[in-house]
């Protein structure tokens, strides 16, 4: 990646210094330097408030209440999954993260929960259907508060930044609902494999 955006910006100077533009290029990064920081104080500034909430529901086991809520919903997504296990309480946790719009804080949640489903499954090479479901779950990123793309939209002047929330939601729900169909229409039940 470093090596493309440094082609990039040769390329960049090269045209500009051709052009006879260097001047506009040289106001162009001190201008859009600013706006850079501005704009991860803005990203840093809600990922730090949101992944700090996410900490306090962990430590005051309101992720059980909320895995509790989820239960119905995950269960006819992983109708064959242990709910009460390790894996499933990694699951929500992701969910949940997804749910208040923290892809960043979802990451880290949802690797730890492929690693548990994997060693409750005890799987070596190939994905099971539980894996797939859980990849297509966290990939359709259900957000009841989008607050990474709000924040975003914020950051760029928008007035009113949750105005999104109903297509993000008709999305992510489409989209989870369909592959969730797919997945357990087409897996290969003779030997769990894709």
């Amino acid at each position: 990646m470093s090596t493309i955006v440094a082609i990039i910006t040769i390329i960049s100077l090269m045209l500009g210094f051709y052009n006879n533009n260097l001047y506009n290029i040289t106001n162009s990064v001190m201008d859009n330097t600013d706006k850079s920081i501005q704009f991860i104080l803005t990203i840093a500034g809600t990922m730090a408030l949101w992944g700090g909430l996410m900490n306090i529901v962990k430590e005051s086991k309101l992720d059980e209440k909320i895995s509790a809520i989820l239960k119905p919903l995950l269960r006819l997504i992983f109708s064959k999954m242990n709910l009460s296990g390790e894996a499933y309480k990694s699951i929500t946790m992701n969910v949940t993260a997804n749910m208040l719009g923290l892809g960043n804080a979802a990451t880290p949640l949802g690797i730890d929960a492929m690693k548990k489903i994997k060693k409750e499954e005890n799987i070596e090479n190939n994905p099971t259907k539980n894996m797939a479901l859980f990849t297509l779950l966290n990939t359709a990123s259900i957000q009841l508060i989008p607050s990474t793309v709000a924040a975003i939209r914020f950051s760029h002047g928008s007035k009113n930044p949750m105005e999104i929330l109903p297509a993000v939601l008709i999305s992510s729900f489409v989209s989870l609902f369909c592959a969730v169909v797919l997945i357990k229409v087409t897996w290969k039940k003779e030997n769990n494999k894709i």
